[in-house]
């Protein structure tokens, strides 16, 4: 029987706006071919038409596949600063199910941490489905698989992200290293905008745009 192998990836993490999307891939191992054909690769790498033209193709090649999207209200709830696990330990159990629901032989992700020893016993706990743990750092650029279910989770989160542009308007990529993003996030605060249930307000960008904030508004009243 062919051995099946498993690629995980996620989209959106560092994003002050919008969901964190989680991707599992499952492929025969003889068919990777197939996903190098396609050029598959980190999706960071590829344009937005790419990613799109390539997730169509990808899904017509792979055995089976899953898709979490975590809203940012979800990775708020889990973070420290809620008195949490933090937002590695949701995503190992994200993880976790991924791979407890497509039964791979062998999974490779893209590891989120520095600290492989500890991520990895933190799913291994919640595994029922016993496999072949492979964590590394840039995982989306060295494993086809893991690059596909990185495609995966772009394009989904991509579709995500433009549904909230439709309501809310242009607030730029949601990453808060953007100034369109922290301009919109300073409008928005202490507002009672819709678009407040979107944003991940545990995260430090907003409290260094609130402090900037307050800061312009005392200037202004001085």
């Amino acid at each position: 029987m062919a051995r099946l192998v498993c690629g995980i990836d996620e989209a959106g993490r560092g994003s002050v706006i919008g969901p964190m999307v989680i991707a599992g891939v499952l492929i025969e191992e003889e068919k990777i071919d197939d996903l190098v054909r396609l050029k598959v690769r980190d999706s960071k790498e590829l344009k937005p038409e790419e990613r799109e033209r390539i997730y169509d193709d990808i899904m017509k090649t792979v055995k089976s596949y899953e898709v979490v999207v975590l809203t940012a209200r979800e990775v708020d709830s889990k973070t420290r600063k809620n008195k949490m696990k933090g937002i590695n330990y949701l995503e190992a159990k994200v993880f976790a199910k991924i791979i407890n629901d497509l039964k791979p032989d062998v999974v490779y992700i893209d590891l989120p941490t520095r600290d492989v020893k500890k991520f990895e016993l933190t799913i291994s706990e919640m595994l029922k489905h016993q496999c072949i743990l492979v964590l590394e750092h840039k995982a989306d650029k060295k494993y086809p698989v893991t690059s596909a279910a990185s495609i995966v989770a772009k394009v989904t989160r991509d579709r995500e992200i433009e549904k909230l542009r439709e309501r809310f308007g242009d607030f730029g990529s949601g990453y808060p290293h953007d100034p369109e993003t922290r301009k919109f996030i300073r409008e928005v605060l202490g507002s009672d905008n819709e678009v407040r249930e979107y944003v991940r307000w545990s995260w430090k960008t907003i409290n260094r745009v609130a402090q900037t904030k307050l800061e312009e508004y005392e200037s202004e009243r001085g």
